[in-house]
């Protein structure tokens, strides 16, 4: 693929679900961060994804790097920006063990703006500025031009890394759609489509933890996603086509649904698009 390996980019696009028309708007308006959503939980026992018994068991051990225990309010007053969203570079442990305020539980929560490794801190994806030029336009003003949107700035973390991980998804299902029209499942560019879909599917693959009640949304539909990913990645299409380009249909239509969501959101108009699309 070409965020993961140099190969061919197909220039067909996906018709996102539910993009609409402009209807005005303001400025999106921030929430307290919640470390509680999308997190691994120190004692987690039910992975994400199409783990082996062997890897959830591994996984459930796992630490982030930053081994110590730091309040929600410890990171706020460290990593906040001007929006209050808690933004924590990938080179300085994004990965974090946090407790709330007189609570016992600590969480293990993602702070960075990528889905990341969450044993080694690492992005699952090519992680370029260049990617982010490519993507981030093509979740605004490519889908729904008369739109207002906000800026790469004013996105939160789990909208900035979605934008990312969607983009290299819609590019691994085209390339598993023509893989399908031609029957030929031997190429490089598909090979490296499941891989990556395969990584997104880990419970390793951490995405960014919610900041903004809209998030918790948008990192129901990403699992969803990723799940059929993770199914299709583990399916052998020349054992059964049918069955595997019914698993496509299914992979497909969770990624758009992911993405006609995001597309939403990154508008300036969020509330009521949401309100139009899913009802108040």
């Amino acid at each position: 693929m070409r965020w993961t390996q140099p190969i061919r980019m197909f220039t067909v696009i996906f018709s996102l679900a539910a993009v609409l028309s402009a209807c005005g708007g303001g400025a999106k308006e921030a929430a307290t961060p919640e470390p509680a959503q999308e997190t691994a939980e120190a004692t987690a026992t039910e992975p994400s994804g199409v783990n082996t018994a062997e890897e959830d068991r591994e996984s459930n051990a796992a630490e982030p790097a930053s081994t110590a225990t730091e309040t929600l309010k410890e990171l706020q007053d460290q990593y906040a920006d001007k929006l209050g969203y808690i933004r924590i570079p990938l080179d300085d442990h994004p990965v974090r063990r946090v407790s709330e305020e007189g609570s016992k539980n600590i969480n293990v929560a993602n702070y960075s703006d990528t889905v990341v490794d969450m044993n080694a801190e690492v992005p699952i994806h090519a992680n370029t500025q260049r990617l982010i030029d490519d993507a981030f336009p093509f979740f605004t003003t490519v889908q729904a031009p008369d739109v207002t949107y906000i800026t790469w700035d004013e996105a939160t973390n789990l909208e900035r890394a979605m934008v990312k991980t969607l983009f290299i998804s819609r590019e691994g299902l085209l390339i598993t759609e023509d893989a399908m029209n031609n029957k030929n499942y031997s190429s490089q560019s598909f090979q490296d489509s499941m891989d990556f879909f395969r990584v997104t599917a880990k419970f390793e693959s951490m995405a960014p933890v919610a900041q903004h009640p809209y998030d918790i949304t948008l990192s129901e539909l990403y699992d969803k996603a990723r799940k059929s990913w993770g199914e299709l990645a583990a399916m052998d299409p020349k054992q059964d086509e049918a069955a595997f380009a019914e698993k496509y249909q299914t992979a497909r239509t969770d990624a758009n649904n992911a993405m006609g969501l995001l597309n939403i959101l990154l508008s300036t108009n969020e509330e009521e698009r949401m309100e139009q699309t899913y009802g108040k």
